[in-house]
């Protein structure tokens, strides 16, 4: 269960990174659309939810949410080194 919330918590980073225009445009080559923007705001909003209730299940409620905010750190670091270190292909 703990792959499964790290899983679903890189996601959602991910999907609320692409929902900032500096890195939508990084990665895609152009700005995203208010409606893209909204869905992948709301997509990494449910995908942390969704890590923090896998992290519950696993953990029980009060374990499981601290476990969860090492997952969260955990979770962010491969973006992060990411989004410093590498260069996307332009098309």
């Amino acid at each position: 269960m703990s792959l499964l919330s790290w899983l679903l918590a890189l996601a959602g980073f991910a999907a609320l990174a692409l929902a900032m225009p500096d890195h939508h445009h990084w990665l895609r080559g152009r700005d995203p659309t208010p409606s893209a923007r909204r869905r992948l705001q709301l997509a990494g909003t449910l995908l942390l939810v969704g890590s923090w209730i896998a992290a519950a299940v696993a953990w029980g409620a009060a374990t499981g949410s601290v476990a969860w905010c090492g997952l969260l750190t955990v979770s962010a670091a491969p973006l992060v080194l990411a989004r410093t270190y590498l260069t996307p292909r332009r098309r």
